[in-house]
């Protein structure tokens, strides 16, 4: 096989590695930061995301090897810096630049904001320690205590793990529902009428 032979193919594979792979790992550090959210139903608009980086990946690999002349190695490489650090500093600006100027439209049109987080995301994921009661519709208590992990929304399950609060605590429902009215500015409430369940949360500062 002759250099040239070697390199053709060592081109093609690394364009292979890039369309896909990735495109990828631009959306998933995009699904990190929180600036793109997708249901397992809805799997057809992750892929046409994907496809997007994909295509910012070998317009960038072809701007690198054919405009800038760069080796493949130093143009593979450059695209996985721009995929990871180049998401988070012109990216995800970009995207959250785009969320405002949607959102200042629809409140001008008299429309609520819009917001990408599933109600659950956005009810747990807290910096603060979260006291959980869970009861079914006729108020009877499921469990409590403090939660420890939740299931990411882009799963098809509600799982939570919850610690016990170690000391005992007045979880009645009349007692619990009453202390978080009271403090709406540190409380929650999760409705899930698929389980049948609901949810009080209250924020716990440090």
């Amino acid at each position: 096989m002759t250099s040239e032979s070697y390199k053709f193919i060592f081109a093609c594979i690394t364009m292979l590695v890039t369309s896909g792979c990735f495109g990828y790992i631009n959306y998933n550090v995009l699904e990190k930061l929180g600036l793109v959210v997708d249901r397992p139903s809805t799997d057809a608009d992750k892929k046409y995301k994907v496809i997007l980086f994909t295509g910012v990946n070998i317009g960038l690999y072809w701007i690198l090897t054919d405009v800038f002349s760069l080796n493949v190695t130093r143009s593979v490489l450059l695209v996985l810096f721009f995929d990871v650090v180049g998401t988070i500093v012109i990216i995800a600006p970009l995207i959250k630049l785009v969320d405002i100027i949607i959102n200042l439209i629809r409140t001008k049109n008299g429309k609520s904001e819009i917001d990408k987080q599933a109600t659950r995301d956005y009810i747990f994921n807290s910096n603060k320690d979260e006291a959980v009661f869970i009861y079914d519709f006729e108020n009877k208590l499921i469990a409590s205590g403090w939660l420890n992990y939740q299931q990411a929304a882009d799963n098809n399950y509600f799982d939570l793990a919850l610690v016990p609060f170690g000391t005992d605590v007045d979880d009645d429902y009349d007692n619990v529902k009453q202390v978080v009215t009271k403090d709406n500015d540190n409380s929650r409430i999760i409705v899930d009428f698929e389980k049948k369940v609901k949810i009080m949360i209250r924020y716990i500062e440090h």
